[in-house]
């Protein structure tokens, strides 16, 4: 494939897998063993290469565009450790996780487990957070930061940790795990601060630091003005823009990246193109709140900013992958072809999308 230094052009050419809506959320793994990475959206996956599209959860299920799914968001994982692939499934917020066992070989509906009675936030992550070797859920539980994971029976309801104090802030919206204080350790923050990870993992509760941060939906991580320690980029679930709050001495500084399009939900942070530097994806959540929040009749745009740098400070170019799908609550940033290249997989009100990656030399 083309080198990060040669010049090209990044295309990404669109695949419509479904024009229904199935979930705001999706996860890509090989779901039927084949050896191939296959897209779940809720309640069906689609089985790699030719995306024919199999339930899960005995007739597929079609939500209406007019309310909300039951499938926020969603994350592969072999929960059970049977070597077969299951799915989890957040719920709208105050609704229920639940983990979806796949049967494997032998076949038939998958079972529904439930993992945590309320997941209170629209975009809780699903990451390594101290580093074990296992991924916790971290969410909202009764207004407080906790996090979740499978116990020694992982079909009994999931062990909850509460990582805030009584006096802490909740959130309802924005979230994001990194390291923001440079001790090599994942923090987990909101918009109106950061949790530190603690030395002791099983110190309890962990120290909250106020701060004022952009975004409501997920907050993302990254050293994006060279200078060593790390910033934060969020988007505008239910408004216009997306911007990046730069970590100085004196504290949060916010500049302003884009204000062009409306309901900026999901955002993912990746290498796009291969230089080095982090871009990042986002777009409209298309009727997030049926139709009721600024922007709402606008294009449903899915766009990709690039990454630059100039005297040492990011610059960014926006460019349109598409206007007529958008961004749901979560999306996967994969190589789903195994060319080399990054595709993205997306869920939300307009359908299910897998948009593959293109370059041309120019």
């Amino acid at each position: 494939m083309p080198s990060a230094a040669a010049a090209t052009t990044i295309s990404f050419r669109k695949y419509k897998l479904d024009g229904a809506f199935r979930s705001e959320g999706v996860a890509v793994a090989d779901f039927n063993g084949d050896g191939q990475l296959d897209i779940a959206a809720g309640n069906v996956y689609y089985a790699g290469p030719d995306w024919r599209m199999h339930p899960i959860l005995g007739e597929p299920k079609e939500f209406n565009r007019n309310g909300y799914s039951d499938a926020f968001l969603c994350f592969a994982e072999d929960v059970n450790r049977d070597g077969a692939m299951d799915l989890i499934v957040v719920g709208s917020p105050g609704q229920g996780t639940h983990w979806l066992e796949n049967p494997g070989k032998v076949g038939g509906a998958w079972k529904k487990h439930l993992a945590v009675a309320s997941t209170g936030n629209e975009s809780p992550a699903y990451v390594d957070l101290d580093a074990d070797g296992r991924r916790e859920l971290v969410f909202m539980n009764g207004g407080h930061c906790a996090l979740a994971r499978p116990g020694k029976d992982p079909y009994q309801p999931w062990t909850i940790c509460v990582i805030a104090d009584d006096g802490d802030p909740g959130a309802g919206h924005g979230l994001g795990v990194g390291d923001i204080n440079g001790d090599a350790r994942s923090d987990v923050l909101i918009p109106s601060g950061w949790w530190e990870g603690p030395v002791d993992k099983d110190r309890l509760p962990w120290t909250f630091h106020p701060a004022k941060l952009y975004g409501g939906a997920q907050l993302c991580v990254w050293d994006f003005d060279g200078d060593g320690d790390n910033d934060v980029v969020g988007s505008s679930p239910h408004d216009y823009g997306v911007s990046w709050c730069e970590q100085t001495p004196e504290g949060w500084r916010t500049h302003e990246v884009d204000k062009s399009i409306s309901q900026t939900h999901a955002l993912h942070l990746a290498d796009i193109n291969g230089d080095g530097l982090m871009d990042f994806v986002t777009g409209k959540r298309f009727w997030a709140h049926n139709g009721h929040d600024p922007g709402s009749y606008e294009p449903a745009a899915l766009c990709w900013f690039e990454q630059k740098r100039k005297g040492g400070r990011p610059e960014w170019v926006k460019h349109l992958i598409d206007a007529d799908s958008g961004i749901g609550l979560h999306l996967e940033v994969v190589d789903l072809d195994s060319d080399g290249l990054l595709d993205l997989v997306i869920s939300n009100k307009k359908g299910v999308y897998y948009f593959r990656q293109v370059r041309k030399l120019d």
